[in-house]
C-alpha cells in the first residue's frame, strides 16, 4: 500500500511526466523483495530502475527459480534484463546494466585483487548457462552478507525522457518521504552506500537525520580513467567486507 500511495502522489504532483505503469513499479518491488536479506547490513542506494514500457513488461522470463517473479522489467534484480536467452521473446534493446553486476560482484568478493567481474560479464563468460549460474550465485551471496539494493525513486527515471532536474528531484523526494525512509528505518542497516552524486545531493539532509554512516561512490560510468573506476569498485568490496 505504501508503494501505491507513493505512486499516485507522483502522478498527481508531476502529471505530465511519463512514468512506468503501476504494474511495472509493483513488479520491480517484487524482484527487490525476492532478494531481500534476512538482515540487511549494507544498503546500496541507487537512483532508480530503468523505465519499462507496457510492451516489454508483457514479456515473461522463463521460470528458473521457484516463486521468482516472471514479468520483464529493466531492473538489475530481474535476471532477464540483459539476458535475452532467459526471455520467452527476445528484446532488441536489452543490454542490461553490466556496471551494476560489477558492483554486486565487488560487494561479495573475498579480496580486492580479483573482484570476479569476468564471471558475470558476457564478454568474459559467453556461455549463458554458466553466466546465469554465476549471477544467481552473486545474488545469493549478497543475501547472505546482508547487502541489498534500494532505489531513491520507485519509478524509472532512466530512459523515461525526463530531463528536468526539478521534476526528477520532486519524484525522488516523494519516493523518499513516503516509502524509502520508512524502509531504511525498519532495516536499521549498519551502512549506506549512495551510488552517485545526484542521489546524495537530493537526499543528504534526509539521510543525515537517520544517523546511519554512509558514503557516496560515483556512478560506475562517471568520468575517470580505468584505475579510478576500479578503485570505486574496490571501495564497495572494502565496505561490504567490513560490515
Amino acid at each position: 500500500m505504501g508503494i501505491e500511495k507513493t505512486y499516485e502522489l507522483i502522478k498527481k504532483t508531476v502529471p505530465h511526466v511519463p512514468i512506468d505503469s503501476f504494474e511495472v513499479v509493483k513488479q520491480v518491488e517484487e524482484y527487490r523483495l525476492f532478494w531481500k536479506p534476512k538482515e540487511t547490513n549494507v544498503v546500496l542506494l541507487a537512483e532508480s530502475h530503468v523505465y519499462t514500457d507496457r510492451q516489454d513488461y508483457e514479456i515473461k522470463c522463463k521460470e528458473i527459480i521457484p516463486n521468482y517473479p516472471l514479468h520483464y522489467v529493466r531492473f538489475v534484480y530481474c535476471l532477464g534484463y540483459g539476458e535475452n536467452d532467459l526471455l520467452e521473446r527476445k528484446i532488441a534493446n536489452n543490454r542490461g546494466t553490466p556496471q551494476f553486476w560489477k558492483i554486486f560482484r565487488s560487494c561479495v568478493a573475498n579480496d580486492q585483487i580479483d573482484l570476479g567481474f569476468n564471471r558475470v560479464l558476457k564478454t568474459r563468460t559467453p556461455d549463458f548457462q554458466k553466466r546465469l549460474r554465476n549471477k544467481i550465485d552473486v545474488l545469493h551471496k549478497m543475501q547472505e552478507k546482508g547487502v541489498w539494493l534500494l532505489d531513491a525513486s520507485i519509478v524509472g527515471l532512466y530512459g523515461s525522457g525526463v530531463k528536468n532536474f526539478n521534476e526528477i528531484k520532486r519524484m525522488i523526494e516523494i519516493s523518499c518521504d513516503n516509502h524509502l525512509i520508512d524502509i531504511i528505518k525498519e532495516l536499521e542497516p549498519k551502512f549506506i552506500i549512495i551510488i552517485g552524486k545526484k542521489v546524495e545531493n537530493i537526499l543528504v539532509s534526509k539521510l543525515e537525520k537517520l544517523d546511519i554512516p554512509y558514503k557516496t561512490i560515483l556512478q560506475p560510468q562517471a568520468r575517470g580513467n580505468s584505475q579510478e573506476q576500479l578503485e570505486r569498485y574496490r571501495e564497495y568490496q572494502r565496505i561490504c567486507a567490513k560490515y
